[in-house]
């Protein structure tokens, strides 16, 4: 029953590759290189608590086993704290010792007493059949019964007290109490989570993505849903949930979900279908959780930092939250985002105060960003304004070029005017290349000579790109305005509604006003004058060109810690209550995704190994033990539903040999048992190195 790999499984893996557990989560080495990896920068404590938190989940699966083999008289000759060579252990009759030892069958020794009602003297072990062991790497556990091997069906024994010589009842049950003693851990693990209390984002909606079903179904920003399919949870919906339901509901399936608007009392009802973005992923009905208005906390360095990247976030102290804008008092983030859509580009006032009440004034001004699920720059009124270096990343190509943030992007190579995708992707393609970069800087035409390095085989420049707003000058034009005479490089000088005197149209200073008077003419015509041309130019504002607009948003561009509320019981019968819920549903939503990798909805590099969650546990520590212990429950709750899939060498193939047995009345020969435990672990261990080359190892390098 050992999930990770035994002593005597890694000498036959040695010497013939065909012993071990090969799973997901059952390979020491990827888990050593995951812990080095992870370690190098941080401290040996944190990561010590990650491993024994990790090992725990492991040793309650196993201790499963072992508690139900002993009580139906199954000798376990090991039962083990890690795997690898014996560390230290202890035996009954042997007491504590150091290093390896001899397991097997105890030596006896007679006993003067004469068994009741029988005749000649009882033995009695000299030691306990059990050396309970801790071994050198921390990662898990095993237990070796006498008689059971999953690698080796071959491997019997006919002793009354070995595993195949039990009854298929107790066998099931043996079988399955690793996973029955999983989902017991997980759910006293969320019980503990939920009666001490875990920040956890609610279900409020921070972004809402064009033309996606939340934005079709009428949702906007600051809503709150309060429950799917009318099934209102324990404590509130949390915003992971309304991700996973979606995530993992059939395609074309509708989905109700009941919501207060603008996170007041009123409950409103949806119904909507979630679709797959243009961009690619999960189920998802387009929506992002809700910031809060607290500025994150960092270190005076790494404020400096960001301070050198973006000058703009100077006055927005680190720790402070915003309580006022342009004069309001601001209580959430959907009222924030309300004055930021109606600042039109304006620049807006702030106070904030920090933790200890002290107030400090800001100014920011939004600049207009694509919303989610545009993949492109749409046009305003047929043109696109020119690119802007927002940012330089200090020490990369474009720093050493002599590229600075506010240059104006006017060429790259021989393509002039390219919008960002065009800029990233020539950069992309010349790694290592000279690349000529042409800008615009303080009234001059500059040319610089970059070097995009290569980052994962591709041109990398260090820079952060945005729209020129402040300059109502045409970096492209789509080929109907074109055809009308206009080229990029012109610059808009007026534009009013039509049949308005030119001496008093609006004087044009920025796309923002452009933009704003688009929106306010929606569906008249406008007419717009370009310098140096003496007949202004008449444009019908045409439903597909303000549909363009729409896929435009005011941003501010602040850093914003999530919205986070605290969920808790207050009482230990509800903290049990929200535990058995949590784990019921991650079981759900566990085979929901095993279901959705089938019908490809769930794309293959979701999926991670332990490669993968170990520094996702990692992480969770640095958010506290308690987030640490939740993430845990989820864990455990996986591989309680992985590790009974129907396969070979899991638990749960192991439980369908004994159902066949049932059945037929006999087990299966040695060499279609042996026939099978080899299909199944070379299908184990393909989607082991899957995962982990693919999935893990790339994003262990990103962390």
């Amino acid at each position: 029953m050992n999930y990770f790999v035994t002593p005597s499984t890694a000498r036959r893996l040695h010497k013939n590759l065909q012993r071990g557990r090969i799973l997901l989560l059952s390979i020491g080495l990827p888990l050593v290189l995951a812990y080095s990896l992870t370690t190098a920068a941080d401290s040996l404590w944190k990561s010590l608590l990650v491993f024994i938190g990790f090992g725990s989940v492991i040793f309650f699966h196993e201790l499963g086993h072992f508690l139900a083999a002993k009580t139906f008289g199954v000798r376990c000759d090991v039962f083990a704290v890690g795997i690898g060579p014996r560390l230290c252990g202890w035996r009954k009759g042997a007491g504590f010792s150091f290093g390896n030892v001899q397991i097997g069958p105890a030596p006896t020794t007679s006993d003067s007493k004469t068994p009741a009602g029988g005749t000649g003297t009882e033995t009695k072990p000299v030691l306990g059949e059990t050396d309970y062991r801790l071994a050198w790497l921390p990662f898990g556990g095993y237990v070796r019964m006498l008689g059971q091997d999953d690698m080796d069906p071959a491997k019997v024994s006919e002793d009354p007290a070995s595993f195949g010589k039990k009854p298929i009842w107790q066998r099931m049950i043996i079988i399955s109490a690793g996973v029955t003693m999983n989902i017991i851990f997980a759910i006293i693990v969320f019980a503990v989570v939920f009666r001490l209390g875990l920040k956890v984002q609610p279900a409020l909606i921070g972004g809402v993505a064009y033309d996606s079903p939340a934005q079709k179904a009428g949702l906007h920003v600051g809503d709150q849903i309060i429950s799917i399919n009318d099934r209102k949870p324990r404590g509130f919906l949390e915003f992971p949930d309304l991700q996973m339901a979606a995530a993992l509901s059939s395609r074309g399936q509708p989905m109700s979900l009941q919501y207060r608007p603008n996170g007041g009392r009123t409950v409103r009802s949806v119904t909507l279908q979630a679709v797959i973005p243009p961009g690619g992923g999960l189920l998802s009905i387009g929506v992002s959780a809700a910031p809060s208005l607290r500025i994150p906390p960092m270190s005076k360095s790494n404020f400096k930092k960001l301070i050198a990247l973006d000058p703009a976030q100077a006055a927005f102290r680190p720790g402070c939250r915003i309580v006022r804008c342009n004069g309001v008092g601001v209580h959430g983030w959907g009222q924030l985002y309300d004055l930021i859509q109606a600042s039109n580009g304006q620049v807006m006032t702030f106070i904030l105060r920090s933790k200890h009440g002290k107030l400090y004034h800001a100014t920011a001004q939004p600049t207009l960003d694509v919303r989610a699920w545009v993949n492109s720059i749409p046009p305003i009124l047929g043109m696109f304004p020119r690119i802007i270096l927002e940012a330089v990343e200090p020490g990369s190509s474009a720093a050493k070029a002599g590229l600075k943030a506010g240059d104006v992007i006017l060429r790259v190579g021989t393509l002039t005017n390219p919008d960002i995708y065009s800029f990233r992707k020539s950069i992309e393609e010349n790694a290592g290349q000279n690349i000529a970069v042409a800008v615009w800087r303080n009234g001059k035409k500059l040319t610089v000579t970059c070097t995009p390095e290569t980052k994962s085989g591709k041109g990398f420049l260090g820079v952060a790109m945005g729209l020129d707003l402040a300059a109502p000058v045409v970096g492209d034009v789509t080929r109907s305005l074109a055809e009308r005479g206009i080229t990029p490089g012109s610059t808009i000088s007026a534009m009013g509604p039509a049949g308005t005197p030119v001496a008093k149209l609006q004087n044009i200073k920025n796309w923002y006003q452009i933009f704003a008077l688009a929106r306010k003419l929606d569906g008249r015509k406008a007419e717009l004058v370009f310098a140096g041309k003496s007949r202004p130019v008449t444009l019908s504002l045409t439903g597909s060109m303000m549909a363009f607009l729409k896929q435009y948003q005011y941003r501010l561009g602040l850093a914003l810690l999530p919205e986070m509320r605290l969920q808790k019981s207050h009482s230990t019968y509800g903290a049990i209550a929200m535990g058995l819920d949590h784990t019921w549903n991650w079981i759900l939503r566990t085979y929901a995704t095993l279901r959705g990798l089938g019908a490809g909805t769930v794309p293959a590099h979701e999926l991670h190994g332990v490669v993968g969650i170990v520094p996702i546990l990692y992480e969770s520590e640095s958010l506290g033990n308690t987030m640490l212990l939740y993430f845990l429950g989820l864990i455990s709750v996986n591989l309680a539903v992985i590790n009974f899939l129907p396969l070979p060498v899991l638990d749960g193939g192991l439980f369908v040999m004994l159902l066949i047995e049932k059945i037929r009345g006999r087990p299966l020969s040695v060499k279609v048992q042996t026939a099978i435990q080899v299909v199944g672990i070379t299908l184990i261990a393909g989607i082991f190195l899957y995962v982990t080359i693919f999935n893990d190892l790339p994003s262990l390098f990103r962390h």
